[in-house]
């Protein structure tokens, strides 16, 4: 079991990471939460039934990890999606000065631009244009019928772009 969890592990840990360092914007926050993540995962593997593929299953486990994590210190702390600096030098592989600048600029208005949407549409922008997930995927991780899920996608898709738009300027 404990050499089939290391595999596992190994697969998901930066996707699962990434996932929830986009939505908390915060480095240490993000590696706290995936570990609950993966001692969740290892502690309730065996009542994977499935019903989903492992990877929405894990999803469902980030997500609602990270829902309790920023309740519990939303109630501690007023900490609930605070203006936190994103590490652009985890993230972005540079070629030049200018393209880190711009890199840096575009990274920072990203952070910002979901920062101001609204939870769930936030959610959404992440699991569908930054992991990749298919529709079907969102949908069981959140819950959601298909149809449901592809609509709430353009709406946020819409909501990312007017902020976007309007922290740029345009």
């Amino acid at each position: 079991m404990d050499a089939d969890f290391t595999i596992l592990y190994q697969k998901y840990k930066n996707t699962i990471f990434s996932y929830i360092y986009y939505l908390c914007g915060d480095y240490a926050a993000a590696e706290e939460i995936c570990q609950d993540v993966f001692l969740k995962v290892y502690l309730n593997i065996s009542k994977f039934e499935g019903r989903s593929s492992f990877k929405t299953w894990i999803y469902k486990i980030a997500k609602n990890t990270y829902l309790d994590f920023m309740k519990n210190e939303a109630k501690n702390r007023n900490y609930f999606k605070q203006n936190q600096d994103f590490d652009q030098e985890r993230w972005i592989q540079e070629s030049g000065p200018e393209d880190h600048v711009l890199n840096r600029e575009v990274q920072e208005r990203i952070q910002k631009t979901l920062r101001q949407m609204s939870d769930k549409y936030c959610m959404l922008i992440i699991l569908r244009d930054m992991q990749h997930l298919s529709y079907k995927e969102i949908s069981e991780i959140l819950g959601q019928n298909l149809n449901s899920t592809k609509v709430n996608i353009y709406r946020a898709r819409k909501e990312f772009r007017q902020i976007y738009e309007r922290l740029e300027g345009k």
